[in-house]
């Protein structure tokens, strides 16, 4: 798979990682505010029970000084505030659920739109507006968000159990180190996860099928020779994600990392769009410049 075309047509396509931006930044904006809402009365409670600022202030200072009681009044004081607020943490954490799921909808809904507009462009050359996108393909796209995230939300929460286990043993083991090397395991295996779905939109998207006609030949005619073909490409994208959030969210005060999401969620769908397209031997545009699977480029 060229990566190299994926990427290509990811940065040829700027006017529709600004429109994802506008369409993700309305999601975030929120999905934050419903998270501030439901976060309050939780740090209102905590207030009451225990002195947050103040307790992980003089345990920071405990620490540095080598007092081994650095830690333990801070327990104490949430082990009181877990006991008197059960009810209400318990609530808080099933909306931190829905609140997480409805984001992974709204997500996911603008997948099939967005491939749409990148399948019109490769085939055609013609630029579809987003918009007009999402309205021709709300149907299919929110069934694919649907099925999409009730598959891959159980599967993500897996990896994070295993991940946040694997990085307690690793710590305990080999300490900061552990971290790094349980990260990359983990985007290791969101990388394939991701794989593994890969082909799902443009067999939707390309063959013009219904949904359900999609699913079956997704599910009927799985090729793992085809998640071996993205694989390296997604992990790529993933590694190189972290890598720019990691740099440069402190530096340009978060502004990079909202801007790179965009980015990488148009590049995902280049990637799935070009394989496929090499998979079943179509020419495509990039730019004015025709790709054929035939040449090598």
């Amino acid at each position: 798979m060229n990566t190299r075309h994926a990427l290509s047509l990811t940065i040829s396509n700027i006017g529709l990682i600004v429109k994802v931006f506008l369409y993700t930044t309305v999601l975030i904006l929120i999905g934050v505010a419903v998270f501030v809402s439901v976060t309050d009365p939780i740090l209102e409670a905590m207030d009451e029970d225990i002195d947050l600022a103040d307790e992980i202030r003089e345990d920071f200072d405990l620490f540095f000084s080598g007092n081994r009681e650095a830690g333990h009044s801070l327990n104490e004081g949430l082990k009181i505030f877990f006991s008197h607020n059960s009810a209400e943490i318990t609530r808080a954490v099933v909306l931190y659920v829905v609140i997480f799921v409805l984001m992974r909808l709204g997500v996911s809904f603008a997948l099939v739109p967005a491939a749409y507009v990148l399948y019109n462009k490769m085939s055609s050359n013609f630029n579809s507006g987003f918009l007009n996108a999402m309205i021709a393909m709300a149907g299919k796209g929110a069934l694919f968000a649907l099925t999409y995230t009730a598959i891959t939300v159980p599967l993500d929460i897996l990896i994070f159990i295993g991940t946040y286990f694997l990085a307690s043993w690793l710590f305990n083991a080999i300490n900061v180190i552990g971290l790094l090397i349980a990260l990359l395991i983990a985007l290791a295996l969101y990388a394939l996860r991701i794989s593994l779905f890969g082909r799902w939109i443009p067999l939707t998207i390309c063959e013009n099928m219904k949904f359900a006609d999609s699913c079956k030949a997704f599910f009927g005619d799985f090729k793992f020779s085809e998640v071996k073909e993205v694989y390296p490409s997604f992990l790529a994208l993933l590694v190189s994600v972290c890598g720019i959030v990691a740099s440069t969210a402190v530096f340009t005060v978060g502004v990079v990392p909202i801007a790179i999401v965009p980015a990488a969620f148009v590049g995902y769908n280049a990637i799935t769009l070009v394989a496929y397209f090499n998979e079943t031997k179509r020419k495509y545009y990039i730019d004015e410049r025709i790709i054929s699977p035939f040449i090598r480029t």
